[in-house]
């Protein structure tokens, strides 16, 4: 006999993904807004802005790849931070990144990038990485509903997270979008600086 799950037993895991995309595309419209802003400002109220590269500032692939891993496991674990900040870093981390990449395809823009060649710089790993931050703010943002009821919480509810899935799917994936971004996406960013 099958039985239908409670409504305490359902899974909302794709409404919580769905909510955690969300939150970063608000991030991602307000980060483009705020650089289409700055770009609107007088240029006279703005400080000088140099682009060039100094000798010692190049990094190697791999230097640059356990960077930017750093970087996103960094992130990674603050957002599944929210199981016990009942959601609220995970919120904060993905508006942050949201607003992140936002200002940076803004800039791009403004800068005079096509949307192309934006486009060739973000998809390749992008994809990868900020749907792998999404599953960890999906993750992150069970702490919204374990807060609503800490006083019934038990040990079957903490190994129900699977927190340590979550880090090793997170590692692996965020290493192979680490990966694209420091072999391919660096050298698709140099031939386009060259360009111009």
């Amino acid at each position: 006999m099958v039985t239908m799950p409670s409504e305490t037993d359902k899974d909302y895991s794709f409404g919580r993904f769905c909510c955690a995309v969300l939150l970063l595309l608000v991030g991602l419209a307000v980060g483009t807004a705020v650089a289409d802003w700055i770009n609107a400002m007088p240029t006279e109220t703005l400080p000088p802005i140099t682009a060039d590269r100094t000798a010692g500032q190049e990094r190697s692939d791999w230097e640059l790849f356990v960077f930017i891993l750093r970087r996103n496991m960094t992130v990674y674990v603050m957002l599944l931070l929210g199981v016990v900040s009942a959601g609220l870093v995970t919120v904060a981390v993905l508006l942050g990144n949201g607003l992140a990449v936002g200002q940076l395809i803004g800039f791009a823009r403004v800068s005079g990038m096509s949307n192309l060649d934006i486009a060739n710089l973000l998809l390749p790993h992008g994809v990868l990485e900020l749907g792998t931050l999404c599953i960890a703010g999906a993750v992150g943002l069970q702490g919204i509903p374990l807060a609503l009821r800490v006083s019934s919480l038990d040990w079957s509810s903490i190994k129900s997270l699977r927190l340590g899935t979550a880090l090793l799917f997170g590692l692996g994936a965020l290493a192979a979008a680490a990966a694209v971004e420091a072999f391919v996406t660096a050298d698709i960013a140099e031939s386009l600086r060259v360009e111009r």
